[in-house]
């Protein structure tokens, strides 16, 4: 199941989450598709950071209030997959900086929920480690990370459409800037 436009995009985000259960996370596989996603990133107005000092367990974080995406060289192995994974779960905050708030219906949690563990019991109790109050954020981070890059894009351009037109920044043909709709 692929991102189609003109539907609901936070339905459109549980459902291809739902379904890449079958077939497990899809990553980026090259440099130069973390390199453009990055810098479509970077012409939304968000910075993006690259530390060599962080803290033993953090891989990646967000800064609401500098709009910064941070990867943290010095816990990531140099492999695209995992950069990928890091680079897809942070700009799922930036997304939610951009839209305002979470990018799923309150009814579909549980079963984004559902989907986390389905995919990954290690993942399922992650959760846990974070406060009530930023659970959901990490639930909605944990399913962009795991679609497809083309998918991941798509949301993107979709929920930071209107940072993007100020940018000026291209859009493949068939992607629309209409922003989401709400449920």
């Amino acid at each position: 199941m692929g991102f189609r436009l003109g539907r609901s995009v936070a339905v459109v985000l549980a459902m291809a989450s739902f379904a890449s259960l079958a077939s497990g996370p899809v990553r980026a596989e090259s440099w130069d598709s973390i390199g453009r996603y990055a810098s479509l990133i970077r012409r939304a107005g968000t910075e993006t950071m690259v530390a060599k000092d962080c803290p033993p367990s953090l891989l990646g974080a967000f800064h609401s209030q500098r709009n910064a995406l941070l990867l943290c060289s010095n816990n990531l192995e140099n492999d695209p997959k995992q950069i990928w994974v890091v680079l897809a779960h942070e700009s799922a905050h930036v997304m939610q900086h951009c839209h305002g708030g979470a990018l799923l219906a309150d009814h579909q949690v549980d079963q984004a929920l559902e989907a986390i563990e389905a995919r990954s019991r290690t993942t399922f109790q992650e959760l846990r480690l974070y406060h009530q109050s930023q659970q959901r954020e990490e639930i909605e981070a944990r399913l962009v990370q795991g679609l497809p890059p083309q998918e991941v894009e798509a949301l993107f351009r979709s929920f930071c459409a209107d940072r993007l037109l100020r940018g000026s920044v291209p859009v493949p043909p068939g992607v629309s800037h209409e922003p989401p709709e709400t449920p």
